[in-house]
C-alpha cells in the first residue's frame, strides 16, 4: 500500500469513493468532472494499482489549506488507512509551507487523534465564505471545525488596528 498525488486515470476511482459516502450523508458530492477540475488537490492510497482512498488538500492561501473529501473504500476501513491519508496530507501541507490546515467533521475525535484540535467554523471565515454561505444545510449543520497547525513559524498573525506600539525608549 502507497501513497501518492493523484493522476488523471484516478479520477473515476475518486469519485466513486466520494460517491458512496455522500450517498451515506458522511461526505458531500462531487461529480466526477468536480474532482477532475480539483484533481491536483487530491492524494490516494494505492493497493495493487487500485484506488483504496483518496484525500484533497485544497489551498485557501499561503497560510491554510483543508483536508476534504476523506474516503477508504469500505471493504478495508479500520486498518488506519485513514489516519494514513491524513498525514500525508499534513505532510504535503509542510512542504507546501502552508502553516495551518483545518477540517469540517462529523469525526472531529478522529481528527484529535492526528493532532487537530476542535474549533468554531466562525474561526474560518474563509470556509464560510467559499462554501456555508451557499450550502443547504448551512442552517441545520453540526459539523465541527478542526485545525492544526503544521507550520507554527509560517502562522500569519492578524493586524490589530488601534494597538499601541511598544514604546522603544
Amino acid at each position: 500500500m502507497r501513497t501518492r498525488k493523484a493522476r488523471l486515470r484516478d479520477a473515476a476511482a475518486i469519485h466513486a469513493l466520494i460517491a458512496d459516502y455522500a450517498a451515506e450523508g458522511v461526505l458531500l458530492p462531487r461529480t466526477e468532472e468536480n474532482v477532475r477540475e480539483h484533481l491536483s488537490t487530491f492524494l490516494v492510497l494505492e493497493e495493487k494499482s487500485k484506488i483504496a482512498g483518496c484525500v484533497s488538500l485544497e489551498n485557501y492561501g499561503s497560510d491554510l489549506a483543508e483536508i476534504r473529501s476523506l474516503a477508504v473504500s469500505p471493504e478495508i476501513r479500520g486498518r488506519g488507512l485513514g489516519g494514513r491519508l491524513v498525514e500525508f496530507a499534513l505532510e504535503e501541507a509542510r512542504l507546501k509551507k502552508i502553516a495551518r490546515v483545518f477540517a469540517v467533521t462529523h469525526a472531529p475525535e478522529f481528527f484529535v487523534h492526528h493532532g487537530f484540535a476542535a474549533s468554531s467554523r466562525r474561526a474560518l471565515p474563509e470556509k464560510i465564505e467559499r462554501d456555508c454561505r451557499t450550502c443547504p444545510k448551512a442552517k441545520s449543520c453540526k459539523l465541527i471545525a478542526v485545525i492544526a497547525t503544521v507550520l507554527p513559524e509560517e502562522v500569519m498573525l492578524p493586524i490589530l488596528d488601534g494597538v499601541a506600539s511598544p514604546s522603544l525608549a
